[in-house]
């Protein structure tokens, strides 16, 4: 899938910087990054949709600014037939990969990501890059075998998940600016589409959850604010995604080299994103939450939540 993308966006550079990522950091990835992301939505994505979808789709094209309105932010603008990948969201997604499967690989605790997820994205913190602010080397990390395995399935299946969404909302005609119940449906229609695309090539959308984990701190922390969100993260839309992995594992796993353990990788993801929509629908938690990361992990203690030696 994107397991070129993986391997070139590890072995970038990452020098110090008060800003979240250098202008050679940000020249890297583009130049790294963009030449994959095209070939995999036009070989993997529209190569494998229906044929009556694929003229209109082949009219789609991508565009890679520097950076979105946050860090993860990818969309697209259906009237326009254009999909926008930030280059700093490209990056940034990678980072949190790539800090996810270090942390589970050195049995960490992981409430230091989300710590630092809310701070980021929900709270607009000018903390830096997710690798810098844990103090991880992303050399290091990679000589780990898990952590570089593991992340690389978690940003190519991610983004070319992304790319299936975005895809979706352009060919299913959706439109912006609508009242929230409404935008809620377009985005399950356009998780769905997406899903669709997996099955069609049997394969794991396994970095739908570690993506979510993130982009949850984005939408309001309340059902009200969350209804109100245009790009929402609700429990339904959660659950929804979580039902189909579980409803029928091997339908992700068919194209594997080992379909059954794959099938089995599937439904376990699919519990995971059902444990996800859960907790999304339990306003206390949600609201406590906050709360209990920000004492028990302040800025200055993530640093030291797990670095590299």
């Amino acid at each position: 899938m994107l397991r070129a993308l993986a391997v070139t966006l590890a072995l970038l550079a990452a020098p110090v910087s008060a800003q979240l990522y250098t202008p050679d950091e940000m020249r890297h990835t583009f130049q790294a990054a963009t030449p994959d992301i095209q070939r995999v939505f036009t070989q993997d994505i529209l190569g494998n949709l229906p044929r009556d979808l694929r003229p209109r789709a082949a009219q789609v094209r991508l565009e890679f600014p520097e950076q979105g309105r946050s860090p993860l932010d990818f969309f697209a603008h259906p009237g326009r037939g254009v999909i926008y990948f930030p280059i700093e969201s490209i990056r940034f997604f990678d980072d949190v990969a790539t800090l996810f499967a270090w942390v589970e690989s050195q049995n960490c605790n992981p409430e230091a990501i989300q710590a630092y997820l809310w701070a980021k994205l929900r709270e607009g913190r000018p903390l830096p890059s997710p690798l810098r602010a844990f103090n991880i080397d992303r050399d290091t990390a990679f000589a780990d075998e898990f952590t570089y395995n593991v992340s690389g399935k978690i940003v190519s299946s991610g983004l070319q998940f992304i790319l299936a969404h975005e895809l979706g909302h352009i060919l299913l005609n959706h439109e912006g600016e609508l009242p929230s119940a409404e935008s809620q449906r377009q985005e399950i229609a356009a998780d769905a589409f997406a899903l669709d695309h997996f099955e069609r090539l049997g394969g794991l959308p396994m970095g739908v959850f570690w993506y979510y984990m993130a982009a949850w701190w984005l939408d309001p922390l309340d059902e009200a604010g969350r209804d109100a969100s245009s790009h929402p993260v609700s429990p339904a839309r959660i659950a929804t995604l979580a039902a189909r992995l579980t409803g029928d594992p091997m339908a992700y796993s068919h194209g594997e080299l080992d379909p059954n353990r794959e099938a089995e990788l599937a439904a376990q993801i699919g519990a995971m994103v059902a444990e996800l929509a859960t907790l999304i629908d339990d306003d206390g938690m949600l609201n406590l939450m906050p709360l209990v990361l920000d004492r028990d992990w302040p800025a200055t203690r993530i640093a030291q939540a797990c670095p590299t030696p």
